[in-house]
């Protein structure tokens, strides 16, 4: 056997799995929002809670 065959073989299965993963097309990553935004929702949330706890109060009473 020849000795170069197995380098030949190499880039040959190099080139094979190349040309597979081309084909493969990928979904991008969501990006993620900045920290604000879940800071603001999550202090949002909290008012909104205080403020349904008062008028649930406010209501029986």
């Amino acid at each position: 056997m020849h000795p170069l065959i197995h380098l030949e073989f190499a880039r040959a299965d190099a080139a094979e799995r190349l040309r597979r993963a081309s084909r493969h097309n990928r979904v991008p990553p969501r990006p993620k929002p900045p920290p604000l935004r879940g800071r603001a929702a999550h202090a949002t949330g909290r008012l909104a809670r205080r403020l349904d706890a008062d008028a649930a109060r406010r209501a029986v009473a």
